[in-house]
């Protein structure tokens, strides 16, 4: 394989990877662990499987979808990569707010037409965050002023995983060079707040090594952990990832299968809110060092994450298609879209394809060509 070679199957393994981690946990989020297990006849989801829920902004858009669709995951993602090739380089945060908004207001301009109140719904919880990013008045949120609407992220108020699904790709645009995929990262994640805009940029960090380095998973997991180009610590310490992650990675086992990291993940991490950004980080850099490998199982270990219930079991699948999505990412970027099952992949470009209308290869296409 050439180096270009190398390069558009990392490109490429990065994209379809999230789209496929995206596509195998989304039917199956937040669901109880018995309900899997009567479905499936099993508590180990190992591949993709149909939707059965309800359509929704944030879901499927469509009753019934082919297998293999996503969901605002590969959306957010594919309307990112399209900007960053309209535009020839990263998206500052304003141009990223002006994007978003734009498909708040004219959905049918990115989606068919008859998804176009999905696709606002969607976007509306951008409104209030990105029009006080331009400095200006909100329709849905009139009595806020734009200097407090940029700083309300998405109405939670805490850090979330928001921002690791809007930008999952940001490191492919700076192959080589972790630091400045960190510090535009981090730049651009207007909607963030607190550590979850640090781990939108120890994400693009490790996607523009991973997609570059021939180093081993440790390797490279050292060097980016150490990184803090923009002087985030202080103090009394800090940052918060740099200083949680590696301990997280030191403590995970490594002599174990696949189903017994996932049941550890679950019970260490049990204890934090599932859109958490560190713990999204934590379960897919634990993944990908388990399997530098094997791509899809990274993604099937992300995807089997549970929450711990009250009697100490573990309980419900929690939001198992957004650490696939990131997870998938970083494996894919590491290991290359040919270490993916081909028809896996072959069945994500499809189902997008047919259902919001866009195609991922062709996006793939036209970014290795421009970056």
């Amino acid at each position: 394989m050439t180096k270009d070679d190398k390069k558009r199957s990392r490109i490429r393994g990065c994209i379809l990877g999230a789209a496929l981690g995206d596509a195998i946990g989304a039917p199956f989020e937040f669901r109880p662990a018995d309900e899997i297990e009567a479905r499936i006849g099993s508590l180990w989801i190992d591949g993709l499987y149909p939707f059965t829920g309800e359509v929704g902004p944030h879901g499927i858009w469509t009753d019934a979808p082919p297998i293999g669709t996503g969901t605002d995951d590969t959306r957010y993602n594919w309307l990112f990569l399209e900007l960053a090739i309209e535009l020839g380089k990263m998206p500052s945060d304003l141009e990223l707010a002006e994007r978003f908004l734009q498909v708040y207001e004219q959905p049918q301009a990115f989606f068919p037409e008859q998804y176009a109140e999905h696709a606002r719904g969607q976007f509306a919880m951008w409104e209030g965050v990105c029009n006080g990013r331009l400095g200006r008045s909100s329709k849905l949120h009139p009595h806020v002023p734009p200097n407090v609407l940029k700083e309300r992220s998405v109405g939670l108020n805490y850090p979330t995983l928001i921002g690791l699904i809007a930008l999952t790709s940001a490191g492919l645009l700076f192959p080589g060079d972790p630091e400045g995929a960190y510090a535009a990262a981090f730049q651009t994640d207007f909607v963030d707040i607190g550590y979850a805009r640090e781990s939108v940029a120890v994400l693009a960090a490790g996607i523009s090594a991973m997609s570059s380095r021939e180093d081993t998973p440790g390797e490279l997991f050292a060097d980016l952990l150490s990184l803090d180009p923009l002087d985030l610590g202080g103090y009394f310490g800090g940052p918060y990832i740099k200083e949680k992650l590696p301990a997280f990675l030191d403590s995970s086992p490594e002599d174990c299968t696949a189903p017994q990291l996932a049941e550890y993940h679950s019970r260490k991490l049990g204890g934090i809110n599932p859109f958490d950004p560190f713990k999204t980080l934590a379960i897919a850099f634990s993944a990908v060092r388990f399997t530098p490998d094997r791509p899809l199982e990274a993604i099937l270990i992300a995807a089997n994450h549970r929450g711990v219930g009250e009697s100490g079991h573990l309980d419900r699948y929690e939001d198992i298609d957004c650490y696939g999505c990131v997870t998938g990412a970083l494996a894919g970027a590491l290991a290359g879209a040919e270490a993916f099952p081909p028809t896996l992949l072959e069945q994500v470009v499809d189902g997008n394809r047919e259902v919001y209308g866009f195609d991922l290869d062709d996006t793939i296409r036209r970014f290795s060509e421009r970056f």
